[in-house]
């Protein structure tokens, strides 16, 4: 039997994060060190007593009262460790109610999405790259012995700053007994709002709740400041080697929890005002106080508005299209100094000219036509001796363009041809003689 500590993911509450789909990186980085087993049941007593760290990935259903219970005396009375992970949207999203047991240790993950205005590295402004936002004073020590991404501080109390990737997460909120180990930073929005909120007690039980469970996704893991922090929380949770103290978070600067309307929703559903919820309770919802139905658009006040020009004395005037003026970054045109050099062109290729075929008088290529022409013949059968219709024909059309009795871009008939020679025979006269 290994002697090795089990982690243990659950996979019973339709977890979004599986070792075996979008954790497989961190699959083969637990298996050198750990025992790694997912629990499919109901959470019982038997399943958590020899586990290590219990981890919750992204649960996507709803835990019973009986579970919640389960997982208290888990962290309370048998020193075991929890680890939480979700995403943004938080609650909401996932539909669960993972926060109704992680309020009683002072932790709570918001319903709300971690931006970067700016771009940096990544495309995507979910796909935050946080900037000094390790504010434990132990973990920020122990990252900095570490082979990971560091950047100088521009203040003179900070040396180095921390980056790491914090990708589709929410924020948290993070109160007395729990404490806050990582935030935002002053880059991502919204400033300084934790992100990781961490409990322990006297017995050795720890909770780490994180925002983003993209964090350790196999796309993101291959970031080395991802697979340092990933190494650190591991040894957090699973020993008692890293203790802190209260120095450790004398430092840290958190701004309030605003809340922000959704625009881009409310300026696609207009509405003039919210007479009808006078006297009314505000449902938890803020969409469902919005006309939902189709609006439509008329221009049956067209005319109104057209009259009203003239009661006010002013020249109505049709809207006429502004021609845009573009700048073109380019410098103006300037007259060429000396004349362009125009290349010769390259001379005739007269080897694929036949030169006795094109400049021999019509007398001769006459000749020699009628001279091919009795070659095949008598190279026949003497049954066959002879030209067929159509290579008479050719024969016609060959000797009138020789003679220039047709041009060249004329297709006539051979019996057009022998008619046109037999008008212009007719129509010859000899000269009378004195």
């Amino acid at each position: 039997m290994s002697n090795k500590p089990i982690i243990c993911f659950d996979i019973s509450k339709n977890e979004r994060f599986q070792i075996t789909d979008n954790y497989k990186m961190l699959h083969r980085k637990l298996k050198a060190h750990w025992t790694v087993e997912q629990s499919d049941v109901e959470l019982n007593q038997e399943r958590l007593m020899r586990t290590k760290i219990f981890v919750l990935a992204g649960p996507q259903d709803r835990f019973t009262e009986d579970e919640f219970e389960v997982l208290k005396e888990y962290v309370d009375q048998w020193g075991g460790s929890l680890l939480v992970l979700l995403g943004e949207g938080g609650e909401q999203e996932f539909n669960t109610n993972v926060n109704f047991f992680l309020e009683q240790y002072g932790i709570y993950i918001n319903n709300d999405n971690v931006v970067r205005p700016h771009y940096y590295k990544n495309f995507h402004p979910k796909e935050c790259i946080v900037g000094g936002g390790v504010v434990c004073e132990a973990m920020w020590r122990h990252l900095l012995k570490l082979d990971i991404e560091k950047v100088d501080y521009d203040f003179s109390d900070e040396k180095y700053k921390i980056h790491f990737q914090y990708p589709y997460g929410a924020t948290l909120n993070v109160s007395e007994p729990a404490n806050v180990l990582l935030t935002t930073g002053p880059v991502v929005y919204p400033f300084n709002r934790p992100l990781a909120g961490y409990y322990s007690n006297v017995k050795g039980g720890k909770i780490l709740a994180l925002g983003s469970g993209y964090i350790w996704h196999d796309k993101y893991l291959q970031d080395k400041t991802n697979d340092a922090m990933l190494e650190y929380v591991l040894q957090l949770l699973g020993s008692s080697e890293i203790s802190y103290t209260h120095l450790d978070f004398n430092d840290v600067e958190l701004n309030d929890n605003k809340h922000f309307t959704d625009l881009a929703f409310l300026a696609d559903m207009p509405k003039a005002c919210l007479v009808d919820t006078i006297g009314t309770e505000m449902p938890a919802d803020f969409k469902q106080m919005f006309d939902m139905s189709l609006c439509s658009l008329s221009n049956r006040l067209l005319k109104d508005v057209i009259d009203t020009y003239e009661q006010l004395h002013v020249n109505y005037e049709p809207l006429k299209i502004i021609k845009p003026q573009f700048e073109i970054p380019l410098p103006p045109l300037q007259l060429a100094t000396f004349p362009p050099i125009f290349s010769e062109p390259p001379a005739p290729p007269l080897e694929l000219y036949d030169l006795d075929e094109t400049f021999s008088p019509a007398r001769s290529q006459l000749a020699h036509l009628t001279g091919q022409c009795l070659q095949a013949m008598q190279s026949k059968e003497p049954a066959r001796r002879g030209l067929n219709l159509r290579e008479l024909e050719n024969y016609v059309k060959e000797c009138a363009r020789i003679t220039a009795i047709v041009r060249d871009q004329q297709d006539l008939p051979a019996r057009e041809i022998l008619n046109i020679v037999a008008r212009q025979i007719t129509s010859y006269k000899p000269y009378a003689e004195d």
